[in-house]
């Protein structure tokens, strides 16, 4: 698990020294961004899994 989630990271670091119209540390802050979009997604689906489950105990 931990070796997809380094090699995610290392690409997105490629792609941040392959990028020309940015600097590095604006690319950076788009990967972290990014990263924050994900698990911020991931948090909501949580939580709304979490009330569609609880529903469900009260049948």
């Amino acid at each position: 698990m931990w070796e997809h989630i380094a090699f995610v990271f290392l690409a997105f670091c490629h792609e941040a020294y392959a990028s020309h119209g940015f600097d590095f540390g604006d690319a950076l802050a788009l990967i972290i961004g990014m990263a924050a979009v994900v698990v911020g997604v991931c948090a909501c689906l949580g939580c709304y899994a979490r009330k569609r489950a609880a529903g469900l105990d009260a049948l």
